[in-house]
This record gives C-alpha cells, sequence and structure tokens, in this order.
C-alpha cells in the first residue's frame, strides 16, 4: 500500500513537497532518496553494490540494504529495523525517520528541552560488583577513576555535579536511576567499560540511550511484547539520543578508537530514569589494545575531558538551541559548530516523522 503524505518542505518559498510512505511487513516506511533530499545531502554514489551514500553541504548519509548500521556525518548510528529494498528502491522506517534520522541531522529540532542545572555522573559497578576483568584492572575502577575525571572538568567549567558513587561501594541499579530522578533538571551520564571474553578481537567505544516504544533494541532483531511499553525512561527517549550524539561526536573527535555506533536498550538505568540519559562503554578490557589504553592515566585524562566536552556541548543546545559540535568541528579545529544541514532550521519537523507508531506490531 503506498499513499501520499503532503508536508512543507520550506526548501523554496513555501513550496509542498510528497513524501512516498509505503507499508512494509506492515511498517510504514519512506525513500531514502526523500529522506537525502529533504536534508540536502547532495549526490548519491555507490561505494558498494549494497550501500548507497549521499554527501553534499547538508551532511553525508551512508546506508546499507538489509542492515541497521547507518552512518550520520561520520559517526555510526543502529536503526531500530533494516534498510529495505524494494526493487531497487531504498526504503527506511518511518519510526527511524523521527527517532534517529532527524534528531540526527538537526537536534536544535527536537525542542523542549530540560534545562540542565546538574550532572549525575554514575561509575558503573563497585563493591562486590567488579564488572569487567581486564588485564590490569576491573571495570568498577576504572569507571569510578574516569566519573571523578569528569566530574573535575565539568566543575571547572562550573557545573554542578553529584556522582552515584565515589567510592568502591555497591549501589542498586534503580537507586542509580533514582539520584536522577529526585534532582531537578539533571542530566544521567553512566561510565562503563566493555568486555567480550569469547571475541578478544573486540574493540571500541560505545555509547547507548533508551530504546523508543515499538522499536527493539540494538542487540536484539524482532519487536516484542515487552519493546510496546512506554518506559519512564521513553519521556526524554530524543533529549537521551542527542545527549548520546554530543557526548559520542566528542568522544570520537579526541581520542581514536573503532566506532560501534549510538545504540538503544532498555538497561535499567535508561528505562528507569526520567531525565536525559545515557550509558558510555569506553573500549573492551578484553582487547589487549584497548585495554592498554585504558590503564594510562592519560588517555583516562582524555577519555574525560571528552565525556564532558560533549556533556558541556549538549547543555549549550538544551538552553540555547546550539547545536553541538560534530568529528569535523572538532579535528579541524573549528570552535563553532559548523552548520547541520540545508534544510534549514525554520523548516518543520514534517508530521509523519512526529506521528505515533500504531503499525508497529509485536511479532
Amino acid at each position: 500500500m503506498i499513499r501520499q503524505i503532503i508536508l512543507i518542505a520550506a526548501l523554496g518559498l513555501g513550496s509542498l513537497e510528497a513524501w512516498e510512505v509505503q507499508s512494509i511487513s506492515a511498517r510504514d516506511h519512506v525513500k531514502v532518496s526523500d529522506v537525502a533530499s529533504f536534508y540536502g545531502l547532495g549526490k548519491q554514489s555507490t561505494p558498494s553494490l549494497k550501500t548507497l551514500k549521499f554527501e553534499g553541504e547538508g551532511g553525508e548519509l551512508v546506508v546499507t540494504k538489509d542492515n541497521r548500521a547507518i552512518s550520520i556525518n561520520g559517526v555510526t548510528q543502529w536503526l531500530a529495523f533494516p534498510v529495505v529494498d524494494q526493487g531497487g528502491v531504498y526504503f527506511l522506517s518511518r519510526l527511524d525517520l523521527g527517532k534517529t534520522i532527524e534528531p540526527a541531522f538537526r537536534p536544535q529540532m527536537i525542542g523542549d528541552f530540560p534545562p540542565v542545572q546538574t550532572v549525575v555522573l554514575d561509575a558503573g559497578h563497585g563493591g562486590r560488583d567488579n564488572g569487567a576483568l581486564g588485564p590490569y584492572e576491573s571495570e568498577k575502577n576504572f569507571a569510578l577513576d574516569v566519573a571523578r575525571r569528569v566530574r573535575d572538568e565539568l566543575k571547572k567549567a562550573g557545573v554542578r555535579v553529584v556522582m552515584t558513587r565515589n567510592s568502591d561501594v555497591f549501589v542498586e541499579l534503580a537507586d542509580r536511576a533514582a539520584v536522577a530522578n529526585k534532582i531537578p533538571n539533571s542530566i544521567f551520564v553512566s561510565i562503563h567499560f566493555n568486555a567480550a571474553d569469547w571475541n578478544r578481537s573486540a574493540t571500541g567505544f560505545e555509547i547507548f540511550c533508551v530504546t523508543p516504544r515499538g522499536a527493539p533494541s540494538t542487540a536484539y532483531e524482532n519487536v516484542l511484547m515487552r519493546d510496546m511499553i512506554k518506559e519512564s525512561g521513553n519521556e526524554h527517549d530524543l533529549h537521551s539520543f542527542a545527549l548520546a550524539n554530543a557526548i559520542f561526536h566528542s568522544m570520537h573527535g579526541k581520542l581514536a578508537m573503532f566506532d560501534r555506533g549510538v545504540k538503544r536498550s532498555r538497561f535499567a538505568v535508561l528505562r528507569l530514569t526520567r531525565v536525559p540519559s545515557v550509558l558510555i562503554e569506553g573500549g573492551f578490557l578484553t582487547n589487549a589494545d584497548d585495554a592498554r589504553k585504558v590503564a594510562s592515566k592519560s588517555w583516562r585524562e582524555d577519555y574525560a575531558v571528552s565525556i564532558a566536552r560533549g556533556i558541556r556541548e549538549y547543555m549549550k543546545l538544551a538552553s540555547a538551541g546550539t547545536p553541538p559540535r560534530q568529528i569535523a568541528d572538532y579535528r579541524s579545529g573549528k570552535e563553532r559548530p559548523a552548520s547541520m544541514v540545508a534544510a534549514p532550521a525554520t523548516t518543520p519537523v514534517p508530521d509523519v516523522m512526529l506521528r505515533e507508531m500504531p503499525e508497529t506490531k509485536a511479532n
């Protein structure tokens, strides 16, 4: 079934542009080419038989057939559903358009940002819970060290910080979320390190924000009944996504490590937290190269600085609507963010992106 949804593109003098919405597997999809056109992403190239790349003044988008991992402006983003090929035309889900594509290209259009007066830093694990074990130190100790460094960096900038733990103690997951929930106008940043004993070549950074209602988390493929539940964290899922991107771009702008992407999960500290929240995985303690980096105090200092810088970028977005800097901005040494996209900031968010997703059904 194909239907036309008319929206104001505002790329010209109030011109109208039709987006073709196609139902595929009982789920609304839109053409990738329409997405690229709206955001002014320039000409299409084909790096491989299955991959399309759009690059221009508006930014960069890379999608691959049957794949949930895409790239937006140099950072890997994980979609809820894979890119679909219908007769040589690529489509992505309407849910992903509203929950990933639009806020990644135009975070300043999200709106309703709660002010940020306090940053709650959560050092993962602690006490009887060591977390991942590496050749140099346990995750719980590295996480606390980095959290303290982020705290110190933020305090130098005049930011109020609260720690969920500041010593080697065990704190229940629900209690960690409760700390942020009790503090008005706060954000929550949980700091962890990764492990994969079954795959010691696994490497890199990844960051998680809460999974949108009606979507599977990144680690899963199919929509389950529990995915239809609106969690507490979904109240700010777009703000959490913006926070994740601000931090992740800063991390990759400062440190060289494999990009595992901005991912979605219903981890307890994300689904229970009623404020913008993220969970960062800072490299694999089971990978020899990653573990060596994490064991370095100077590396952990740079890492903490990058997290704090990303948090401050999000705070500017929340307070003044200033789009956070991206990888290219950091690496070029720009002090001010580049223009995000050719689609102007005054262009309304199309209704097709904002409607609820009743057609998303559990399998």
